[in-house]
């Protein structure tokens, strides 16, 4: 696995977001929700370093809401154990 996309996997896997095989041309990789393993999105390899662990720390809010991510609320828990100050405050920026 190239260094871009083992730093990809270790940041989406802060949010519960696990990193599958390439889905096209080995340049696209799907993003699994590791809590029950549904399909959450897709992030290409052409990101520049640290990009893919700024990506996650500006999106951080949107799944503690539970506006990203997966409908089994897996990375929203996930936020709310890694940083639940910012988890609560997220709730009251995005009521549901």
């Amino acid at each position: 696995m190239s260094e871009i996309v083992e730093e990809i996997r270790q940041a989406y896997a802060t949010v519960g977001i696990l990193l599958d095989g390439p889905a096209a041309y080995g340049t696209y990789y799907r993003l699994l929700c590791a809590g029950c393993g549904r399909m959450v999105g897709n992030v290409g390899d052409r990101l520049l370093p640290r990009m893919a662990a700024g990506i996650v720390t500006q999106q951080f809010d949107l799944y503690a809401a539970g506006l990203m991510g997966c409908a089994c609320g897996h990375q929203r828990e996930r936020a709310r154990s890694l940083d639940p100050e910012r988890w609560q405050a997220a709730q009251q920026r995005y009521p549901s």
